[in-house]
């Protein structure tokens, strides 16, 4: 049943990516009477198939195993972006003690959290995941979150433009520039309210990510 379902997997995959060259060929192999009648479209018909036979042996399947682990490769660093990027607004709720709808939040929500947030507080979840400081924890999650998309990039031609669009937005994203500019600076703000619309950008980014994570993780 595994290995059934596998191949209409492939099968669907193969179709949604070569599905010009599927109805050329079935426009060949339809053909292929009538073109008996000439010889220049019976080759013409005959060269059609023998080209695509071709194609999906030498050329389609080699791509499609290197595309399999490639995808397994992206989406363990994938998975780890999108958790470390939503794990700042957990750890910060978590101190706030404020309320929230994880699964759906309200405009407003990430600010409000943020606001209760004094840059030299301590706290026990922060004790708990290791951190002397809000601004060591932060730092450590950029350098996490730009590692991750740095080896996920790197294997960058098996990927989706659009996708390579959204880490690259990232990478770069307000957020960072941010954390950036506050390394190993003293912090004179008394909340982290100035950097809540960049967090929630970043956040909202995550979102995106997920629905490319689903989709990888379908096609391996």
């Amino acid at each position: 049943m595994k290995l059934f379902d596998n191949i209409l997997k492939e099968t669907a995959i193969f179709l949604k990516q070569c599905w010009f060259l599927v109805l050329l060929l079935i426009l060949a192999l339809l053909s292929y009477p009538a073109a008996r009648k000439s010889e220049f479209w019976l080759w013409t018909s005959l060269s059609y198939v023998t080209s695509f036979i071709f194609y999906v042996l030498t050329i389609y399947l080699p791509q499609r195993r290197n595309q399999r682990n490639i995808h397994r490769i992206v989406v363990p660093y994938l998975q780890t972006i999108i958790n470390d990027i939503r794990g700042i607004f957990y750890a910060f709720l978590a101190a706030s003690r404020e309320k929230c709808d994880l699964a759906q939040l309200k405009e407003g929500d990430i600010e409000k959290v943020f606001k209760v947030i004094h840059p030299k507080d301590k706290s026990t979840r922060l004790e708990f995941l290791g951190f002397v400081s809000w601004a060591q924890y932060l730092e450590n999650q950029k350098v996490r979150i730009r590692r991750a998309a740095d080896r996920i990039l790197g294997h960058g031609s098996y990927l989706d433009t659009d996708f390579i669009h959204q880490l690259e937005s990232l990478h770069n994203s307000a957020l960072f520039e941010i954390l950036d500019a506050i390394k190993d600076q003293p912090l004179d703000h008394n909340d982290f309210g100035f950097m809540a619309d960049a967090y929630g950008a970043s956040y909202r980014q995550a979102d995106q990510l997920e629905d490319y994570l689903k989709k990888y993780r379908a096609e391996i």
